[in-house]
């Protein structure tokens, strides 16, 4: 049961993550086949697509939810002021909390990122590269166990709320 209320509370994070895959594939030119914005199970969402042909491409798709989901939780805290207890001050605290936890780029993407970073070194050695892109989000990854990405989340409401006034 409180699983099913996380994951109902999670819902816009896991939405924009997608979201920031999704757009990050349309910018690159990737061709792409299905998206979940959101569902139950091991899967919370995902997006379907295509191969891409370069190193750049898979980089832009991977990191696009860190780059979606950060942009749009500082836009939102940065909407917070005075006065501070209203509920539409708590909805853009609510999204923009689950969106900065949900911004990491998920081990899969990382796999992906390092498949196409492997393939692709021959043709151009600066996919050589994608390996530390790819050790920093195994790195988020196993931190999140420790629920640092809460801090993450602190930090983008501290960088929102105080520095893009």
């Amino acid at each position: 049961m409180i699983q099913i209320i996380f994951s109902l509370l999670s819902a816009p994070g896991v939405a924009l993550h997608e979201l920031g895959h999704l757009l990050f594939c349309l910018l690159a030119g990737v061709k792409v086949f299905r998206v979940k914005f959101f569902g139950f199970g091991k899967s919370a969402g995902f997006v379907e697509h295509d191969e891409p042909n370069g190193f750049i491409q898979s980089l832009l798709i991977s990191f696009g939810p860190l780059t979606l989901n950060s942009l749009a939780s500082l836009i939102l805290f940065s909407q917070i002021t005075p006065p501070y207890f209203t509920w539409l001050h708590a909805l853009e605290i609510w999204i923009g909390f689950v969106s900065a936890i949900h911004a990491i780029p998920s081990n899969g993407d990382a796999h992906t990122l390092m498949l196409i970073s492997t393939k692709k070194i021959r043709k151009n050695p600066l996919a050589i590269a994608g390996y530390p892109f790819v050790m920093t989000i195994y790195l988020l990854n196993f931190l999140k166990r420790f629920h640092l990405h809460f801090l993450y989340a602190i930090l983008l409401f501290w960088l929102g709320s105080i520095y893009l006034k």
